[in-house]
């Protein structure tokens, strides 16, 4: 091997090495959104090291075994044992892992199959050019080639991935199998139509140099073309996707919502009927005043205690079993009420209406009634694990803030999701996982939020529910 040789085999392999290192990079870039984030900073950090490690230790060995293993097989090797440590590291979402590395096996090949089909495109020009150069000056050109490639190569993969960050959204999540094999289709047939590409041209090669400049260029055009197309139609398929499925849940909320107001407008007409019923008992009171008035008049005073003892005990009887301040929350909290010890749950309740606020009924018993339906079907999957399941609400003020804060025992694991900071819902079916950001977005209309934690109430492990809402007039 001569000295010119030993340079190019250097610089070969500085290339490679650059590539991984880029290639590793960007896939953590990826992935490192959709990792847990309950652990510290610096544990999150090794994390995401161990995994680019492992991606570069494999692709370095199978490196040195350039004619045992396919280079396809290669990357897809590469890319697995990053997926295993990944799930080793942080073993929850594993489809959506799985998708995460497919995805980007398939942006990386299709972004250096650009690369390197701009590259044959060139070489015709540089033959025509610089036939007379010396060896020297093809050496320093093809490093200049190599840090063109991979510069057009780091960009393609980066932007690819912010892009697919954009469109895809950085949320951890539990993608169901339909979701999941569609969201591949065009990653794995990319795959394939590439490896089928490679295989070809690999077997045709003879036949592909005896060819006319022409058609060889022609060929690596049109390689070009299907590259860049399938490059394209990953991520458009991942952003079609995504935005059917954001529909799909706005449709699920409004939904839900206007389940809600139509709850509401059967509360509004319960209060509406026991108004009437207390306008009537109030228009009614002259004529029982002057029967009561008669009775005395006649010397009928037995009667008359008799008469004056019902219609006292008619206007002491409550409408509901729940006096909050509000007519409207009355209802809920009376209809919560019933049914909450119906299911054997002991509930206490000590809310009262920010009567003197601008806050809302309406906004209020979204909060209530999401709230306590959330308390009932957490105990309710816990099969009465506690002795006395029960269920807590009160109201209070400090300062500006007006806080309802609702409590039920609970034993078992609150998991939290990274982004929301809201507890993953293990809830499956239509119209799970809406409740507490109905709550949220209800709050956030009076510039306040919700708190969830577990804490330890009279002994006992409880998940606690605290909102918070600026006792003010609400924002638009």
């Amino acid at each position: 091997m001569n000295e010119m040789e030993q340079y190019y085999e250097i610089a070969d392999y500085i290339y490679t090495l650059t590539t991984m290192l880029m290639t590793a990079y960007c896939f953590v870039l990826l992935i490192k959104p959709f990792l847990s984030r309950q652990s510290s900073v610096r544990l999150q950090k090794s994390r995401t090291l161990l995994i680019a490690a492992a991606y570069i230790c494999i692709m370095l060995f199978l490196h040195d075994m350039p004619y045992l293993i396919n280079v396809i097989l290669a990357y897809c090797i590469g890319i697995s044992g990053a997926f295993l440590v990944m799930c080793l590291l942080d073993p929850v979402c594993i489809r959506q892992k799985l998708f995460l590395s497919v995805t980007f096996f398939s942006l990386r090949w299709q972004a250096w199959r650009i690369v390197g089909q701009l590259g044959f495109l060139w070489r015709p020009l540089y033959v025509r050019l610089f036939a007379d150069k010396n060896e020297t000056f093809w050496f320093r050109l093809m490093i200049l080639d190599n840090v063109r490639d991979g510069l057009t190569g780091f960009f393609l993969m980066f932007g690819g991935v912010l892009l697919f960050l954009r469109i895809y959204g950085k949320k951890q999540e539990h993608m169901e199998m339909r979701e999941f094999l569609i969201l591949l289709i065009p990653s794995l047939s990319g795959i394939c139509a590439y490896a089928m590409i490679l295989f070809y041209y690999n077997a045709y090669t003879s036949v592909l140099d005896q060819a006319a400049l022409f058609e060889k260029i022609g060929y690596e055009v049109l390689i070009l073309i299907y590259a860049i197309v399938s490059y394209a139609a990953t991520l458009a398929m991942i952003w079609l996707f995504r935005q059917w499925k954001r529909e799909h849940e706005e449709d699920k909320r409004r939904e839900i919502f206007s389940r809600q107001i139509q709850d509401l407008e059967s509360h509004i007409t319960e209060t509406e009927h026991l108004y009437k019923d207390m306008r009537t008992l109030r228009h009614d009171m002259g004529n029982h005043l002057m029967t009561l008035k008669h009775l005395y008049a006649q010397g009928e005073s037995e009667a008359a205690q008799a008469y004056a003892a019902t219609l006292q005990e008619q206007m002491q009887t409550a409408p509901f079993e729940i006096t909050s301040g509000n007519p409207v929350t009355d209802v809920i909290l009376s209809d919560r009420k019933k049914e909450i010890e119906e299911k054997g749950i002991t509930f206490f309740c000590d809310f009262h209406y920010p009567i003197d606020s601008g806050i809302n009924a309406f906004d209020v018993s979204i909060i209530l009634n999401n709230g306590l339906a959330n308390a009932i079907e957490a105990i309710e999957r816990e099969n009465a694990v506690s002795s006395v399941p029960r269920i807590s609400l009160c109201s209070y003020r400090t300062k500006n803030m007006y806080v309802i804060e609702m409590s039920n025992t609970f034993t078992g694991e609150l998991k939290t999701d990274s982004q929301t900071e809201l507890p993953v819902t293990t809830k499956t079916g239509e119209g799970h996982g809406f409740g507490l950001s109905s709550i949220r977005h209800a709050a956030r209309k009076y510039l306040g939020d919700v708190e969830i934690k577990k804490e330890i109430i009279e002994n006992e492990e409880c998940c606690v529910l605290r909102v918070m809402l600026q006792d003010s007039q609400p924002t638009e």
